[in-house]
Formats: structure tokens, C-alpha cells, sequence
């Protein structure tokens, strides 16, 4: 997708993610920062990544897991407005909630199975390949 086209989408489609995804970039504007595909992405001192419209946050540089948070971007643009309440808050309870973290440890289950994940996943290899 030609990057004015994306941006224009995650500025309009992608409004909500896109105004939140802007101010944790200005939260972290001393970090480094590179652009990948269509997004901004910065590297962040959080042992997590994050996407937020068209903002990118990892801890380091590592293809598997920009890709995964490409995908995310992806979503945005799909989902739009949705993409907060069916992607990012899911995402977030599923990464970060104690009971969930705690399944995945006892059962073994692959953090990347349940939908959302699995979904970024696929969309960031087939938007990222080169």
C-alpha cells in the first residue's frame, strides 16, 4: 500500500488508535526511532511491543516481532474505529492480565493462538515481505 494512502487512512479510519499511538510517541520522542513499511517505529526501554495506528513501539530490533506489530497496524486500517475495543484492549488483557499469562505458562498455550494475535501475525508477513 503506497504510504500516503496509509497514513491518510490511519489519520482518518484510524483516527482514535492513531491520536493515542501520537502521544506515546511524544512520550518516548528522545528514543530511537526508524521508519518501517508505511509506520514510525520507536524502540522503547518496555519489554513489550505496541501498535497504535501507524506508531510502532518495540524494544528492539528484531524482524519476527516488527512484523507481528505491522500486522496490528494492518488491523487498524481494516477495523478502524473497532480496532481499540476488538484488537487493542484484547491484546493488552491478554498480554499483560495475570490470569492470562498465567494459562499460557501452566497450559503452554502459544501466545500468538487466539485470533487478534494470530491475525497480526499473518498480516505482517504478507504486508512486510520484500
Amino acid at each position: 500500500m503506497k504510504k500516503p494512502i496509509y497514513t491518510f487512512l490511519q489519520l482518518t479510519w484510524g483516527l482514535p488508535q492513531t491520536l493515542v499511538g501520537s502521544a506515546v510517541y511524544l512520550v518516548h520522542r528522545k528514543d530511537d526511532h526508524e521508519d518501517f513499511g508505511n509506520a514510525k517505529v520507536t524502540y522503547w526501554d518496555r519489554p513489550e511491543g505496541l501498535s497504535l495506528g501507524r506508531f510502532i513501539f518495540i524494544p528492539i530490533k528484531g524482524k519476527s516481532l516488527l512484523d507481528h506489530e505491522y500486522g496490528h497496524t494492518i488491523q487498524s486500517l481494516i477495523l478502524g474505529p473497532a480496532y481499540l475495543p476488538l484488537v487493542g484492549l484484547p491484546s493488552l488483557i491478554w498480554n499483560r492480565h495475570p490470569y492470562f499469562r498465567n494459562k499460557r505458562k501452566t497450559t503452554g498455550r502459544d501466545y500468538y493462538s487466539v485470533i487478534f494475535e494470530k491475525t497480526a501475525n499473518k498480516l505482517g508477513s504478507r504486508f512486510t515481505k520484500k
